[in-house]
């Protein structure tokens, strides 16, 4: 499928079409990889660069200069300069950032219906607190400090380590086919 037919296909409220940018997912794991990511970083980095792309197809923003994978490439490398930037802070104070020479505003993230629908429905199956602690970081896009208030963590990497450890449990629970597959 070419990439004006994916627009097109997006356009016209077909989100399967979504499943065909997963053959670009090999180009952001070689940048998360070569920059002391894993391969579970790489896929989250790359799901939330689709949900950035779909927004903007939606939304009328996405200038179609180039190719979709170029996109999804360069809003993959902001997301993962943000997340080293945040790891560098709180967790990996030696971590270098060579391959990244240039800081433009990150692209606001957002996402389909379906895997709205997909992700509120695993989400319920989380339980508190990590429903509302993840709705706060995700969705609401709080600052870890502002997430440490509101839960009454003892600090802001007391919180960033709750998070992580509800968005494992989110990703246990959640199927890589069911949302290629979503419909």
């Amino acid at each position: 499928m070419t990439d004006q037919e994916i627009i097109y296909q997006l356009k016209e409220g077909n989100e399967t079409c979504l499943k065909h940018l997963y053959q670009h997912l090999n180009m952001v794991s070689s940048l998360v990889l070569k920059n002391n990511g894993s391969r579970d970083d790489a896929l989250d980095i790359f799901q939330e660069a689709i949900i950035v792309f779909y927004k903007n197809v939606m939304a009328g923003k996405y200038e179609s200069k180039g190719k979709i994978s170029s996109y999804l490439y360069e809003v993959s490398r902001r997301l993962w300069l943000n997340q080293i930037n945040r790891r560098k802070k709180h967790e990996i104070p030696g971590l270098d950032v060579f391959l990244f020479e240039q800081a433009d505003d990150v692209v606001e993230e957002q996402e389909s219906l379906a895997l709205q629908e997909y992700v509120r429905v695993a989400l319920d199956k989380l339980g508190e607190p990590c429903k509302s602690l993840l709705e706060a970081a995700v969705f609401l896009n709080l600052k870890m400090e502002d997430i440490a208030k509101k839960f009454n963590y003892s600090g802001p990497r007391s919180a960033s380590q709750q998070k992580l450890r509800c968005l494992k449990r989110l990703r246990d629970g959640i199927s890589y086919e069911d949302i290629i597959a979503l419909e």
